[in-house]
This record gives C-alpha cells, sequence and structure tokens, in this order.
C-alpha cells in the first residue's frame, strides 16, 4: 500500500510535455527527443515507411510510449499528431513577411520564435513567394496561410508565434460611456495567444469611451470602445443656419448624441424641437 501511494505522489508532481500537432522529420525513425530536445532518454517512438512524406498516428499511442519510459505527456486537444517530411525549401523569407506583418500591426509586440510547418512536402516555393493570410490572422498565434503560384495554385502552411504584446487592460471598475484616461486603463505584457477581437495594444488618439461596464483587470479589444460622439446628450450646441450670402447661428440644446453628419433632435430656446446635422464638436446645421 505504501509503495503504491509513493508511485502515486511521483506521478502527480511529475513535469507533463506538452505534446504538438504537428512536427517535421528528416529520417524514417522517429525518436522521443525528436518531439522534446530536451528529454534526456532517447528510445524509438515510431517507424515511418519508406516513401511517406506524411504520416499521421493517434495521440495516445505516443502518450502511451512515453508513460512506459515514466515520461508524463499533456494531450491537450490533441488528437491526432502530424509527421511531415521536412521540405527543402527555405522558409526564411516566409517568416520575415509573418514577422513585418504582425510588427506593424503591433509595434509592441516582442516575437520569441516563428515556426512554420507546410501542409505536405514542398519541393520547392514559387516564385515572388508572397504570403496571404486569413481574415483573422492578427487575433490568434496559431493559424493558416497560403502563397499561390504563377498558375493560382495555393500552398498551405500552418505557423505558430510565440510572442508578447502589451494590451491596455482597465485599472479599475468603469462605466458604460465612461472616457477612456490615463487613470482608468493601464497597459501589460502579456502572451500573444487568441483573441475573439483585436486586442487594444496603445490608447486610441482621439477621445473613446466604453461601451459598457468592465470590471477592474478587464482585457481591452477594439469592440469594446467607441468614439465618444461630437454632439452629446444635454450639451449646449451652436445651430448654424446657412444661406446663399447669410449664415446664421443661435444656441439651442441636444436632446440626441450624435456623430459627424448623424441626424439628431435639438431642442430651440423657445422648446420647440426640430431636426440637425451634425457638422462638427457641438455643432450642427439646421436644414
Amino acid at each position: 500500500m505504501i509503495k503504491l501511494i509513493l508511485l502515486a505522489l511521483f506521478f502527480i508532481h511529475i513535469e507533463a510535455y506538452d505534446l504538438q500537432e504537428n512536427y517535421l522529420f528528416e529520417h524514417q525513425v522517429i525518436y522521443s527527443n525528436d518531439l522534446f530536445p530536451e528529454l534526456p532518454q532517447k528510445f524509438e517512438l515510431l517507424r515511418i515507411p519508406d516513401g511517406t512524406t506524411h504520416y499521421r498516428i493517434n495521440a495516445q499511442v505516443l502518450s502511451k510510449s512515453f508513460e512506459l519510459h515514466g515520461i508524463a505527456i499533456d494531450l491537450g486537444t490533441v488528437r491526432f499528431v502530424n509527421f511531415t517530411q521536412l521540405s527543402p525549401i527555405d522558409l526564411t523569407l516566409l517568416e520575415k513577411q509573418l514577422s513585418s506583418a504582425l510588427l506593424e500591426h503591433y509595434p509592441t509586440m516582442i516575437i520569441d520564435h516563428i515556426q512554420i510547418i507546410p501542409h505536405g512536402y514542398i519541393k520547392s516555393l514559387p516564385k515572388n513567394s508572397k504570403v496571404a493570410y486569413e481574415p483573422k490572422f492578427f487575433q490568434s498565434a496559431k493559424g493558416t496561410f497560403y502563397i499561390p503560384d504563377e498558375q493560382g495554385i495555393r500552398y498551405y502552411f500552418d505557423y505558430s508565434v510565440t510572442a508578447t504584446i502589451n494590451v491596455l487592460h482597465t485599472a479599475q471598475k468603469v462605466e458604460r460611456k465612461e472616457v477612456l484616461s490615463d487613470s482608468n486603463v493601464e497597459s501589460k505584457r502579456i502572451p500573444f495567444s487568441m483573441f475573439n477581437d483585436s486586442p487594444l495594444t496603445v490608447p486610441p488618439s482621439k477621445q473613446y469611451r466604453f461601451r459598457t461596464s468592465f470590471k477592474a483587470g478587464t482585457l481591452l479589444t477594439e469592440r469594446n470602445i467607441e468614439e465618444v460622439p461630437l454632439v452629446l446628450r444635454g450639451q449646449k450646441v451652436t445651430v448654424v443656419i446657412q444661406s446663399d450670402s447669410v449664415s446664421v447661428e443661435f444656441d439651442a440644446t441636444a436632446t440626441q448624441e450624435g456623430a459627424l453628419y448623424d441626424m439628431i433632435t435639438i431642442q430651440k430656446n423657445d422648446g420647440k424641437r426640430v431636426k440637425a446635422k451634425v457638422i462638427g464638436e457641438n455643432r450642427v446645421e439646421l436644414l
């Protein structure tokens, strides 16, 4: 009984290695440290048939092989592992294109590593290869891109990026329509992983406000904020009546908020309400 308890405690504290979904291979025999170079043990995992450029195996089978040698494997969501023969192509140009695109979009990003794995064996890259991105490329550290050749044939690649970025978070609880400021937001460096929307990495150059209330420490995305309207409800506005040769101005009160060129309702000093078009900050035009 004591031996069983000690054995259970050993496995509870053992470090688990994260199994990936894709690996490249140069030789038909795959060893343990081909998957995890830091492993001190080297043992054979599998043999890929000669002439095979792509091989797929159940992740559970690989996990059992490691467990037989006392090594714990974390499968995560990986169900199958793909082994693709290393293509005799230089991926440096593609890595630079990915890096340039990410750094242009996220100036504060620090990239540690970019891995690119082709979908299948590729003998050579098309001339003047230019990466085409998926719509949500800038929202995920993992994904797929392709490069088309002159005939329009697409060559697909999986990529993964290890990087960190600065993202704005709420520094305190904020209310709906509260204006962003240095006192209610702060920048935090976090791993670049997966975002539901484009993360807010720098304060906006114009005045923005929160679309809804948020608790302290909330990661902010572009969807969470909106530009402060030029006219706010209840504010005094200057009303302009423009004709060919005459321009008349008077004061009124906005009963609605509005962005540039929005049609809103205003209330004149006599209490009458009319429609007007927003033409500037606290300025409207009576049509």
